[in-house]
């Protein structure tokens, strides 16, 4: 699942580790290990994989897994704009 290689991991304020992957044009998202599901019920938490640039200013398309089954949907900011999480999407 994992596209992009994971070089520098900066902690979360929620105790998740966040992953960018360095090169010359910049620092993309690649993957989250212990992130929060939001929109699931209780505090789940699973390992996150970004599968491709950011879509849009705010979001980036993601994956994870969850009881054997591929999840996706997009990793983008809490209400507070304070932890990245993980959003699945219904399609």
């Amino acid at each position: 699942m994992q596209k992009y290689r994971a070089d520098k991991a900066i902690k979360q304020a929620d105790g998740a580790t966040v992953w960018y992957s360095v090169w010359m044009g910049g620092e993309p998202l690649a993957k989250i290990n212990n992130c929060r599901i939001e929109n699931m019920t209780g505090d789940m938490r699973r390992t996150v994989y970004a599968t491709s640039e950011p879509d849009t200013w705010f979001s980036v398309p993601a994956v994870c897994q969850i009881s054997g089954c591929y999840v996706r949907g997009y990793i983008t900011y809490d209400d507070d704009h304070n932890n990245l999480v993980f959003r699945h999407c219904y399609y």
